[in-house]
């Protein structure tokens, strides 16, 4: 009687034991995808329009996407975490969490845009600040989607979704670029992206929707206020993140100008692309944790194995091939970028370890550590940075980058490791782990995640998910 379900085990095994490296490829594979368009979109408007007409749209971007993920108050993790259960409410409850996020935008913008930080990349015209608020709401749709897609069972339209909108966004630049040299490659990113909110969620609400519902057969009782302990919890650590990540290339155009910003936003895109490819190692590794709490050790161990495995060969490649890679979009850029590349290149090892450190936090339930040296990291890089910048250049802002990054991922390696001898005594932990959509971005390394259920950070049921999706390393 027990020779059939050994059996059956010893063959489920090995599609168990592949599935850490299986999810971590799939996931991998849809950055790749991603960031291999958002490249391409760069080497064609490099080629096409001047480096101050790409220093302009970089610029705006970076703080469309930087406002976005703020507005979106991590509400995918809210998505992901109720809507399974909310039964014959999901459609209220998911265009409710929709108006929320648009509120939020719509705020973040117009103050923006109100107070004059936007200046020196928008220009005095209102029409520019018109399209940029309306980019913005648009934008924290296009990342709150993805949380509706994943939580109603169809995170398959995910890549598909950020491939097709990556091509179309190349093909507008051909089609704008000759009508406004300044900003056509800024409406080349962003009417693709009206284009994907408006079939994702037609598809949303007359399809998914009503199909959840469908199978519903109980309606639970929703209340947002009973959750602002938790969108509270995971905000705080994401926001710090997309400080990090989308604030220096803003930095950069406001104060050393649109030609610098240029030089500087392709090797940061390529850092942080890097930081949403490695976290998706960290995610199969969380979503396998969640589901067998006793496999911790060997997950982890594979997991640090392909972690290194990607982020030195990644360090390699691009030190030595960051000339030749930056030649791409021409002579200049390979000039004036090379040295920026490679700082931010050597501080990848020092991420990736910070991203398994982030993946531990989860597992264990603690995050006030995390978000503490999040917090530190955070003030010292983007202080520094706000009052140094023009005596540091781009270059000495990568340097920058490179000793926050070797400094907190070393000062986090003993809680590091007292995390990992916790978790192999613990052997489970009891309350599954909330897992995120895709790779958080939160610098050119890692994005934190937070803690919910009102409860002080570092304890509670945490919940990860990217302040911006994978959006904030792709235009």
């Amino acid at each position: 009687m027990t020779g059939a379900p050994t059996r059956r085990s010893a063959h489920a095994a090995p599609k168990k034991r592949r599935a850490l490296e299986i999810n971590a490829l799939a996931l991998m594979t849809s950055t790749v995808f991603t960031g291999v368009l958002g490249l391409v979109f760069w080497i064609v408007a490099a080629r096409v329009l001047p480096p101050t007409a790409v220093g302009q749209a970089s610029s705006a971007l970076s703080a469309i996407t930087f406002l976005a993920g703020l507005a979106q108050l991590n509400i995918i993790s809210v998505l992901l975490r109720f809507v399974p259960g909310a039964g014959r409410t999901t459609g209220t409850f998911i265009a409710r969490a929709y108006g929320l996020a648009l509120a939020a935008a719509l705020v973040a913008a117009l103050v923006f845009v109100a107070l004059g930080f936007g200046r020196e990349i928008l220009g005095e015209g209102w029409l520019v600040g018109a399209f940029f608020v309306a980019g913005t709401l648009c934008y924290a749709l296009f990342l709150v989607q993805d949380g509706a897609l994943t939580s109603l069972g169809a995170a398959v339209w995910v890549p598909l979704e950020n491939l097709l909108a990556g091509a179309l966004r190349v093909g507008m630049l051909f089609a704008l670029v000759p009508i406004s040299t300044r900003w056509g490659a800024l409406g080349a990113l962003v009417v693709p992206t009206f284009v994907a909110v408006a079939v994702v969620n037609t598809y949303v609400f007359r399809r998914l929707v009503p199909r959840h519902e469908a199978k519903a057969t109980t309606s639970a009782e929703l209340d947002w206020r009973s959750m602002r302990g938790f969108v509270a919890g995971d905000y705080a650590a994401s926001a710090l993140g997309s400080c990090v990540s989308l604030l220096p290339p803003v930095l950069v155009a406001s104060q050393l100008g649109s030609e610098a910003a240029a030089y500087f936003y392709i090797p940061w895109f390529i850092g942080v692309s890097f930081g949403t490819l490695v976290w998706s190692i960290a995610m199969a590794f969380v979503v396998e944790y969640a589901g067998d709490a006793s496999t911790f050790e060997r997950l982890m161990r594979r997991s640090f194995r392909l972690t290194a495995l990607v982020s030195v060969s990644a360090c390699v490649v691009v030190v030595l091939g960051a000339p030749l890679l930056l030649s791409l979009l021409g002579s200049d850029y390979a000039d004036e970028g090379a040295t920026t590349l490679r700082l931010i290149a050597l501080a990848f090892p020092f991420s990736a370890g910070f991203i398994l450190f982030t993946a531990m936090s989860l597992a264990r339930k603690k995050l006030t550590p995390l978000v503490a040296s999040l917090a530190v990291k955070t003030a010292v890089f983007l202080g520094v940075a706000l009052v140094w910048l023009p005596d540091l250049g781009v270059n000495g802002l990568a340097a920058l980058y490179l000793a926050c990054e070797a400094v907190t991922a070393l000062a986090m390696l003993p809680t590091a490791l007292r995390f990992h001898r916790a978790l192999v005594d613990q052997g489970h932990v009891a309350v599954p782990v909330a897992v995120p959509v895709a790779a958080p971005v939160a610098t050119p390394a890692a994005t934190p995640v937070a803690d919910g259920g009102g409860s002080a950070a570092g304890e509670g049921d945490p919940a990860g998910t990217p302040p911006a999706s994978s959006r904030e390393s792709a235009p």
